[in-house]
């Protein structure tokens, strides 16, 4: 009680004070480029450090400013300053609106003392022209604009990067999941996936979304676990007065609404599952509280819905609090058809069928639900405190029924027979992120920042249920097939994994922290991982399989306790361990920890007003211990045991860049990193899948890696750019995931499979192709983008190695795409406060490995395929506004096939057309 007092005591005090101020708004425009809007200038009082930033039309607004003369100072880099005389009024709103001119001063002679958001095109722009490395970023503009719904999404857009088809993996400049990694404001994230390492970046929604950085050049203050790129997640902070938004949208797809689907038995409508684990304790009593079958419906149209709030309570002319709160839920219905063909060997230049061919149907539904909290404490410019609590819970629900032949089933042509393969697999996420950040600026010369974070994800995979049956169409039959031990399953598996991070530094500029040569930075990141992961089959094996019929849409009436006790079928924990009491049934599990602490020192010195070199050194003691207990062993280690690497690192960096003019920079970067073996791919453990299975390999060791690049910018104007790099690594002992020969059809596992490189070029470009202000009310805009990636990977196989029998020489990296494309052309029209955008976003990413062969089978293939997206938002008035989009309007076939002349296809699918609207009301 005594708390809500306090806090409607302060309301109560701010809205009273708002009766004795007064404000002032205008706008601000830009001589030099036909008097378009100047988005992000400085606004202050001068003498104090009250101030705002200009959007991005231009538009800004000062407010609670006490009666009196002031003078306004407008401001932006490499512009003239201009300083005006104002007189505030108690209760009313004065306007000034200016036109700003270029400058003939350096960049560096333009001082900036507010904060700028890092929201827009124009402001990002800005920021990686002033940055000394290497750096790019999507920020919540071009996410809004682009129709982007999430950080995965989100990093397709960027140069470079591209992702697999069908998976959460994303690929920067040819390298996957363990050679990149991802943090949220600077922290590090745990993984949500015991095979991966990195978070699904789709978990975050791009309503808590600021900007999304991609860091493919390295500094010292880094990870330097990490050989493709850092995925920095900035989230998003209140910066009005008050804040509020409501929206809602609703979609459909032209392959799968309100047609008929099936679902899993077990998670609600809003992807809520509270039995996760499984309560067998007695193989005789069948304890199971799903249902073996689907349910069967119709897919709805997908909805969405979000809501932010936001506050900021002045409690002096220098500081405030502010809070902002959001937030929404996601869901989505997809349906899949299209075929599963045969895995092939060759051998004497002839192809054998050793696989199976079947005809696929996928029934995916997923729903995810999110709340982000941030609470931030400024104090006079100088000092802020922020808290930020992030809570993400999704649910995915995919059925996988397929329909085919085998190599002993319906091969014949008058076998009339069909096996008939169910998979129905959940994976539900909880992940819970708390962060706190301290930003300190002691002097005219010194800063302090400070941070710490506890991150924790449950990761739970409940009753992953497996079936085979024979379909038998002359009898027009359907019969249990046992022909494996995992024909008829059931797998629990639970993740949990934490992590306690923290990072300081200390930095000393070398002159008054707005005018100076340079700055040295001191500083220290550390972090502790612990991951438990434990997962349990329980076989279903049937006395008399050939005789036991099936009702395929009523699998409950076999699969039920009658049947355990009359001894039709009984169950196996074949993959679980038996504890010295029999009526406990134990996962097969490993248990790992991982700490890392790392001290680094940066230099930053600006040699004139040209030239900028930026060196760092980071020393890092990384430990990671993992111990398994499995029924499976690997060669030299046994079912039950342990191991523990321990590594130490001395890391150079170096970015340097030359600023030929105002609009022209060169840069060149070159770093030396480490890629870890992650924890998945040291234990031995064995996740199966519906026709694969994956287990690590303990003999894995580190790579080290050897990265450089250079690159040209050219900066026509505040909102383009036009930019041309070259880059080069040297993977030394690179891990890589690799197809085995094994009785099952697809067998993978990792090994040090060689040296790798990775060379290629990059070609970006923004342009306003028609920028016009028709008057003081009308404007239109036309801007074209995109962006080129040409690359050559190359593994060069260590032969020596004689667990794998490697196919030829060497072969391209996994996932890396030769050729990569992303377009857009938009255009914009402004009336007022009304705004109509249109938006056409092209991708392309030509054939890469999907998953590179041995023991004599060739690369699996991922072919390319065009997309295309349409964007349409209307703005009515700064309150009310809709939007429209359609994905993938060209709807082409999603293809894997293996690398031999013929390219025998393996699996083929398409996506359908996605459609969607919204409409959104913001006060």
């Amino acid at each position: 009680m005594r708390n809500l007092v306090v806090v409607f005591t302060l309301i109560l005090a701010s809205f009273s004070h708002a009766q004795s101020t007064g404000s002032v708004t205008g706008k601000l425009t830009d001589k030099d480029y036909n008097n378009e809007p100047l988005a992000f200038a400085n606004v202050i009082i001068k003498g104090t450090t009250k101030g705002t930033t200009s959007d991005f039309e231009g538009l800004y607004k000062l407010e609670e400013l006490q009666p009196g003369s002031h003078i306004l100072q407008f401001s932006f880099v490499g512009y003239e300053t201009q300083e005006i005389p104002v007189t505030i009024v108690a209760g009313e709103t004065a306007t000034v609106n200016v036109v700003m001119s270029a400058s003939s001063a350096s960049l560096d002679e333009v001082v900036i003392t507010t904060t700028t958001k890092r929201e827009s095109e124009t402001a990002l722009l800005l920021d990686q022209k002033k940055a000394v490395s290497i750096k790019t970023a999507i920020g919540a503009q071009e996410l809004s604009k682009k129709a982007v719904s999430d950080a995965g999404a989100a990093t397709l857009k960027v140069t470079g990067v591209n992702k697999k088809e069908g998976s959460s993996k994303i690929y920067v400049r040819g390298l996957g999941d363990r050679y990149n990694n991802t943090t949220l404001n600077g922290l590090p994230l745990p993984s949500n996936d015991p095979r991966n390492k990195n978070i699904d970046l789709s978990l975050f929604g791009s309503s808590i979304i600021e900007s999304v950085g991609i860091s493919k050049a390295f500094s010292s203050y880094m990870s330097s676990d990490v050989a493709g790129a850092n995925i920095d997640i900035v989230s998003k902070e209140n910066s009005k007065k008050s804040l509020f938004k409501i929206g809602v949208s609703a979609g459909a797809n032209t392959q799968t609404t309100l047609k008929d689907f099936k679902e899993i038995d077990g998670a609600n409508w809003l992807g809520v599952n509270s039995n996760t684990k499984h309560k067998i304790r007695n193989l005789s009593t069948y304890s199971f509280d799903n249902s073996y079958s689907p349910n069967s419906g119709k897919a709805n149209p997908n909805l969405g819905l979000s809501v932010n709030y936001g506050k900021k309570i002045a409690l002096s002319d220098e500081s405030n609090v502010s809070f902002f709160l959001v937030g929404s839920f996601n869901n989505k219905y997809t349906f899949q058809e299209g075929a599963s063909d045969a895995i092939v060997d060759i051998n004497d230049n002839a192809i054998l069928n050793v696989g199976s061919i079947f005809d696929t149907k996928t029934y995916k539904y997923s729903a995810s639900k999110m709340l982000m909290g941030n609470i931030a404490y400024k104090i006079n410019n100088n000092h802020k405190l922020s808290f930020n609590h992030l809570f993400v819970h999704s649910n995915t629900q995919k059925i996988q029924d397929f329909i085919g032949t085998t190599t002993d089933v319906g091969r014949d042509s008058d076998d009339n027979r069909l096996v008939n393969v169910l998979l129905q697999t959940e994976i539900q996420n909880k992940l819970f992120v708390n962060q706190l950040l301290s930003t300190n600026k002691l002097g005219e010369s010194i800063d302090v920042n400070a941070a710490l974070s506890y991150n924790a994800i449950y990761n739970d995979e409940p009753d992953r249920r497996k079936n085979t049956f024979i379909i038998n169409n002359d009898t027009n039959t359907t019969r249990i097939s046992q022909n494996a031990v995992r024909d008829n399953s059931r797998f629990y598996g639970n993740l949990f994994e934490n992590n306690i991070a923290g990072k300081l530094s200390i930095i000393k500029y070398l002159g008054e922290r707005y005018e100076n040569k340079g700055k040295v930075t001191l500083g220290y990141n550390g972090s502790i991982t612990d991951r438990k992961f434990d997962g349990i089959y329980f076989d279903h094996n049937f006395t008399n399989p050939r005789n036991t019929f099936v009702d395929i849409n009523n699998l409950d009436s076999t699969f039920n306790q009658n049947n355990l006790d009359n001894a039709f079928f009984g169950i196996e924990t074949s993959r679980g361990r038996n504890s010295d009491d029999a009526e406990t049934y134990l996962p097969q599990l490993y248990d790992a920890e991982k700490t890392i602490h790392a001290a680094y020192i940066d230099a930053m010195f600006k040699f004139n007003d040209k030239f900028t070199a930026n060196v760092g050194i980071r020393a890092e003691d990384i430990k990671m211990d993992i111990e398994w207990s499995t029924n499976i062993s690997f060669p030299g280690f046994s079912s039950n045991s342990k191991i523990a690497l321990d590594k130490q690192y001395i890391l150079p960096t170096l970015n340097l860049k030359y600023q030929v003019n105002e609009k022209i920079n060169l840069r060149a970067s070159g770093g030396v990193t480490y890629t870890y073996p992650q924890f998945k791919e040291i234990a031995p453990f064995t996740y199966e899948g519906i026709n694969f299975q994956e287990s690590g390999n303990p003999a894995l060791l580190p790579s080290d890696n050897y990265n450089g690049e250079l690159k040209f910018e050219l900066f026509p104007n505040k909102s383009e750019l036009i930019s041309i790099g070259v880059f080069g690594k040297l993977i030394q002992n690179s891990i890589n995931r690799l197809e085995r020969n094994s009785a099952i059809e697809r067998d993978f596992t990792f090994d040090n499979s060689g040296d790798a490189t990775v060379f290629g070029a990059e070609l970006e470009g923004k342009l306003n192709i028609l920028s016009k202000e028709i008057d003081d009310e009308k404007s239109q805009h036309l801007t074209i983008g995109g962006n080129i990636t040409l690359m050559k990977t190359e593994l060069k196989y260590n032969t020596t190695n004689t667990l794998f029998n490697y196919t030829g020489g060497s072969s391209e990296l996994e996932g890396a795409s030769p050729f990569t494309i992303n377009a857009d052309v938009s255009y914009r029209f402004k009336v007022n406060e009304k705004e109509t955008i249109s938006t056409l976003v092209f991708n392309y990413q030509s054939d890469k490995v999907y998953s590179i062969g041995t023991n004599f089978k060739e690369n699996i293939v991922e072919k390319g395929v065009p997309l295309l997206d349409f964007v349409f938002s209307h703005k009515f008035n700064k309150n009310l506004s809709v939007k429209f989009n359609a994905k993938n309007l060209l709807n082409p076939s999603f293809e894997r096939y293996r690398d031999i002349p013929e390219k025998l296809t393996m699996n083929t699918y398409k996506r359908g057309t996605s459609i969607s609207a919204g409409i959104s009301y913001s006060l």
